[in-house]
C-alpha cells in the first residue's frame, strides 16, 4: 500500500505541477490537485505513523 501511495503522490506532483505551468497556483483546477495531494499525503503518513507505532510495541 505504501508503494501504491507513492506513486499516487508523485502522479499527483506532477500533475499539479504541469497545470500550475499554465495556470495560477489559485485556479480551480490547481486547488483541487492540491486538496487531492494532501489527501494521499495524509493517508501515507497515517500509515507509516502506524507501522512506526507497531515496532515500537
Amino acid at each position: 500500500m505504501k508503494d501504491y501511495l507513492r506513486e499516487e503522490i508523485e502522479k499527483k506532483r506532477e500533475e499539479l505541477f504541469e497545470v500550475t505551468k499554465s495556470t495560477s497556483l489559485t485556479s480551480r483546477l490547481a486547488l483541487q490537485y492540491s486538496e487531492e495531494l494532501d489527501l494521499l499525503l495524509n493517508q501515507y503518513d497515517n500509515i507509516v505513523s502506524h507501522d512506526l507505532q507497531q515496532t515500537a510495541n
